[in-house]
């Protein structure tokens, strides 16, 4: 279940079982640090962290359509020259 912040109970916690609900080391959750694809390293630094990818069916979905209109353009173009 999802639960926005003025919903959750003190200290960002679920208000039906206790647990901790909101980021960890008291974040605000409102894009603070750590949160994103940069994150803090313990030199103070940042680094790019990895950005989760598209789930295998939509990447399976994208192949299936581009394999699909490659088949259809071409016989587009075989159809052409015979009815122009």
């Amino acid at each position: 279940m999802f639960w926005n912040l003025p919903d959750m109970g003190p200290g960002q916690t679920c208000p039906s079982c206790g647990r901790a609900l909101g980021p960890a080391d008291g974040q605000d959750g409102d894009g603070g640090e750590g949160e994103g694809p940069v994150a803090p390293t313990a030199g103070g630094t940042t680094s790019l962290a990895r950005a989760k990818g598209a789930p295998w069916h939509f990447k399976l979905m994208v192949f299936g359509v581009t394999v699909y209109m490659i088949y259809r353009i071409y016989w587009f173009i075989e159809w052409l020259p015979k009815h122009i």
